[in-house]
């Protein structure tokens, strides 16, 4: 069986089971990443600070260009490497997950007030489909024991 899969498009993947629970661990994964970079107060208050800039800079008819900020980057010794980004947009942030065997960009909207997620998307998916779901529940596992261990 190939479980080489497509690149995404936002909803076609809709009432696969697989591709259903890649969807919702990777979106489950990038939102507590964005809670846990967004709990330090230097990374936040960089992050509110450039918002406002992209804001200010703009005049009525400019458009804002897509210059994320890097928020966060983890590597591995694998090889793994996850980028949480805020986009130029208040309360918009993109985390990139690129490992051996697939590559996945997320989408996150939040409200900026209550931080609260309020739409998440998977914009791109490339590789091993299987691999993938495993992969996130190894890391969702690490890092609810981390937390465990942390007293959270």
């Amino acid at each position: 069986m190939n479980s080489q899969a497509p690149v995404l498009e936002s909803l076609s993947w809709s009432g696969d089971l697989m591709k259903d629970t890649f969807i919702y661990r990777f979106i489950d994964i990038s939102a507590t990443l964005l809670d846990l970079v967004m709990e330090n107060q230097s990374v936040a208050d960089h992050y509110l600070n450039w918002i406002d800039d992209q804001d200010d800079g703009l005049d009525d008819d400019q458009e804002a260009a897509i210059t994320p900020l890097v928020l966060s980057e983890l590597r591995n010794d694998s090889g793994s490497h996850i980028l949480v980004l805020g986009l130029p947009t208040g309360g918009q942030f993109l985390v990139v997950f690129q490992a051996g065997e697939f590559n996945a960009k997320i989408i996150l909207a939040q409200d900026q007030e209550t931080a609260t997620l309020q739409a998440a998307s998977v914009t791109e998916f490339t590789g091993d489909l299987h691999y993938a779901i495993n992969w996130g529940k190894d890391f969702i596992d690490r890092i609810d024991e981390e937390m465990i261990a942390a007293g959270m």
